[in-house]
């Protein structure tokens, strides 16, 4: 059996399904067990036999959190420090994600899961706390998984978004001197649910995201191709280009933040698809 935290969000919902097309029991919780509050989750865990619990649950509204730094505390470090916990009690596995956001987004190359993280805001400083809560609790089996610009089918992301605004308007300004990679929310519950199948002792952190490096305006501009193409847009959109200094927000954006994949691929022997297969795989769907 396995817990899977945070069920109704967009990362856990893939996961169920492809948890559920690989015959793989599982129990899925949301706020009816509020991870924050350890009474309640050793009173979940009790009598139960998890082989892995997979933390999905997240505070991730970025701006928001600036402002709203206890809830974003209490989610992200919190929680994942008691689910550590709870793992620890059970003798499971878990499999907790994190971000990009760890680093402070101001290097030129590759970030490997070694490189010194530094991150600017209060999400991702919540994040990284996430990560130490677990590294520093007693639970030696476990798998952090850092991903970045996240999207998919169930929850608000970039590329619904875009969609969205293309349909409504002439013309959009999208950001082009912030670099990444991005990823399908399928591409990495298949991801998750390979390291419970395979039982993986591989232990640590790990990067996932889409193969390829790219900026949002370049994403944008896809997303506007395939989406004509699929007939997801029924409209003419200009896409410009803007810098982050023409797009202020209240919480900085790492200006560079492409994850290294070559611990994954060497640990796991998978092969990443290209973000613009990814993509194009998920409008056509």
């Amino acid at each position: 059996m396995i817990w899977l935290v945070g069920k109704n969000g967009m990362l856990a919902q893939e996961t169920s399904q492809i948890l559920s097309k690989n015959n793989l029991e599982y129990c899925g919780t949301d706020i009816e067990v509020d991870i924050t509050d350890i009474d309640q989750v050793k009173k979940f865990i009790d009598g139960k036999n998890f082989s892995h619990i997979i933390n999905c649950a997240a505070y991730t509204a970025v701006d928001k959190a600036e402002d709203d730094a206890e809830n974003a505390m209490n989610i992200n470090v919190y929680g994942a420090a008691n689910l550590a916990f709870a793992a620890t009690a059970l003798n499971s596995v878990l499999i907790h994600i994190s971000t990009d956001y760890v680093f402070d987004g101001e290097s030129d190359v590759s970030l490997c899961e070694k490189d010194t993280v530094g991150p600017t805001g209060v999400y991702g400083k919540t994040k990284l706390f996430g990560e130490y809560s677990i590294e520093l609790s007693a639970l030696n089996r476990y798998f952090i998984i850092r991903t970045a610009w996240l999207y998919g089918k169930y929850g608000k992301n970039f590329v619904n978004t875009m969609l969205d605004l293309m349909n409504a308007k002439e013309s959009i300004g999208v950001v082009a001197d912030q670099w990444g990679s991005p990823t399908w929310a399928k591409d990495l519950a298949e991801f998750i649910v390979l390291i419970v199948k395979s039982e993986s002792k591989k232990y640590g952190i790990y990067h996932f995201s889409g193969e390829g490096k790219t900026n949002w305006y370049e994403f944008a501009k896809k997303i506007y191709e395939y989406g004509r193409k699929n007939g997801l847009i029924s409209k003419d959109c200009a896409i410009n280009a803007l810098t982050t200094e023409q797009y202020p927000t209240k919480a900085k954006r790492p200006k560079y933040s492409y994850l290294s994949k070559e611990k994954v691929i060497e640990n796991f022997g998978i092969k990443i698809a290209k973000w613009e297969k990814s993509l194009q795989n998920y409008l056509e769907k």
